[in-house]
């Protein structure tokens, strides 16, 4: 009788979730106005720095960045770390700020502090169908982040 009991939960239950499906989707390209508020570079570099051993291999360890390095004493290292150059531009729209971290958009707009832009995305969306009575219905969709097209500087 327990076996059947297992059984029979087990197939509703896989009964009932085996007919949702959840997607990943996108809107149609959406504009807003935007201004450049900042365009940031910082360039690499090279550093030491003193840490803490989270894994000991004789005379190197490997700290808790991931960063290989020279052990001192019994739980410290020196590490080497490369720190990789980043590019930013910062824009301010009705919404607030946003960054869009990419080097080709800053050096696009870099000399173009406080000038205005048009800014294209698009909206990511997490939708779950469920089938009901062979039709196709969203049971929930939730906004979970924005796609980052492009910015079109407007004309002064």
């Amino acid at each position: 009788m327990r076996k059947f009991m297992v059984a029979l939960i087990s197939s509703i239950m896989l009964f009932s979730i085996g007919c949702r499906e959840v997607k990943q989707e996108f809107s149609n390209i959406l504009h807003e106005d935007a201004t450049i508020s900042d365009a940031v570079y910082t360039p690499s570099r090279h550093d030491s720095e003193l840490g803490l051993t989270a894994f000991k291999t004789g005379p190197i360890g490997v700290d808790f960045g991931g960063n290989l390095g020279f052990r001192i004493g019994s739980g410290l290292q020196i590490s080497s770390v490369e720190v990789p150059e980043k590019f930013a531009i910062v824009f301010k729209c009705q919404h607030g700020q946003f960054i869009i971290g990419r080097k080709e958009v800053y050096e696009k707009l870099k000399d173009h502090k406080d000038k205005r832009v048009d800014v294209s995305y698009r909206e990511i969306y997490r939708t779950v169908y469920d089938t009901e009575g062979g039709e196709k219905k969203i049971i929930e969709r939730a906004l979970t982040d924005y796609d980052f097209i492009n910015a079109t500087l407007k004309p002064d």
